[in-house]
């Protein structure tokens, strides 16, 4: 695409992939609901969508789904809310340390009875590049049976080790012939900074910290 529009030809790409945008575009258009909301350089366009996705996500411990991002329903609004607890069960408040517990309750009705029922949580950064999807199907030993009326999807995540930084929540209900109900930017998630390793040293860079440990090994030819 960056050749095609080198080329001297106009280029039109519709996505919500800020990196992308950032790096292929040269000018920006701000859409919601199909009415023009910005019109300018890539910069101010990006920053202004990003601003956009903020007040429209829930913040917090407890978010109403009918209140919040942008819902996309095959048949009706299915999910309901969503709670947010940290360590020792407390409710999520201002973020969540690096690497600390991540416990979510998705809630949602099934207004007739299903056999085959998912949710999915979606994690993405202020770019909108997804850096990790959690999913009840990758759930090994999962029992669901027949379910009908009010449910609870509960997620356990035992170290949420992103980078400092917020992030964006999708949520998404799985039925029978894929997803059934979507709330895109339901929620935003902030990482605090925190002593992951124990040195008083904060990572920045890249997307995730993981456990590691150096040692130097003795030379073969020291004496």
């Amino acid at each position: 695409m960056g050749e095609v529009s080198r080329s001297g030809r106009t280029v039109l790409f519709v996505s919500h992939n800020m990196a992308a945008i950032e790096n292929l575009c040269s000018r920006a258009v701000v859409l919601h609901e199909g009415k023009l909301q910005f019109d300018g350089t890539t910069k101010d366009g990006i920053q202004y969508y990003l601003n956009s996705l903020s007040s429209r996500s829930g913040r917090g411990s407890v978010i109403d789904l009918d209140r919040v991002g942008t819902r996309r329903s095959a048949v009706a609004p299915l999910l309901k809310r969503m709670e947010f607890f940290t360590d020792n069960e407390q409710p999520l408040g201002e973020g969540i340390p690096i690497g600390a517990k991540l416990k979510a309750k998705i809630h949602f009705e099934l207004p007739t009875p299903v056999d085959k029922v998912h949710v999915g949580l979606g994690f993405d950064n202020m770019h909108g590049q997804r850096v990790f999807t959690a999913h009840s199907i990758f759930q090994p030993d999962l029992s669901i049976g027949t379910r009908v009326g009010s449910q609870v999807y509960t997620c356990e995540i035992p170290s949420f080790a992103l980078v400092p930084g917020e992030y964006s929540v999708k949520v998404w209900l799985d039925l029978k012939r894929g997803q059934a109900d979507t709330v895109e930017d339901a929620a935003k998630i902030t990482v605090l900074e925190s002593d992951y390793y124990g040195t008083g040293r904060v990572p920045w860079n890249g997307m995730f910290v993981l456990k590691h440990r150096w040692y130097l090994e003795q030379a073969a030819d020291a004496k």
